[in-house]
């Protein structure tokens, strides 16, 4: 069966993944400021009587957490192709919330991206608060769909024979 997207849902869906990757990005707030305001503005900030608290801890991303992104996003991308190959060999999707979505290549890779954003923006915030507790959910979830990717290809090969 052919799930077909409605268009306002697939924008929505379009548009939650963009805002998803654009707020992982690794630049902060104050560092968009800086960029599109005059080095003037921030001299007379320097010299202003409210200064920012420092931040009690170390405000450097944990050094695996960006290979760990890319790993996801290649995974989330491979469970696409994988999830489709054994769709196309006889398979079923098991996952019951992305089921409505597999009988369309376009809708599941919203989806896929969809989660790739939330998953890396929550990570994100995460280690600001707890860095091991962030490496830890990325390299769970990294894990997991490797898991699944590997056993989409194996349903595919069997349904193949």
């Amino acid at each position: 069966m052919v799930v077909v997207m409605p268009r306002r849902i697939a924008t929505v869906l379009s548009l939650v993944v963009v805002v998803g990757l654009l707020e992982a990005r690794s630049l902060s707030a104050q560092d968009s400021v800086e960029v599109l305001l005059p080095r003037t503005v921030f001299a007379v900030a320097e010299t202003a009587v409210i200064q920012p608290r420092p931040i009690a801890h170390a405000s450097t991303r944990p050094a695996p957490l960006v290979s760990l992104y890319a790993s996801f996003a290649t995974l989330q991308a491979l469970d696409v192709a994988s999830t489709r190959m054994a769709l196309r060999a006889g398979g079923v999707e098991a996952n019951p919330l992305v089921a409505r979505f597999a009988g369309s290549a376009l809708a599941l890779t919203a989806v896929k991206a969809g989660v790739a954003g939330a998953m890396i923006y929550a990570s994100e915030r995460m280690w600001k608060k707890n860095r091991k507790a962030a490496v830890l959910t990325m390299i769970g979830l990294n894990a997991a769909y490797g898991v699944a990717v590997a056993h989409n290809y194996g349903v595919a090969a069997r349904q193949r024979r």
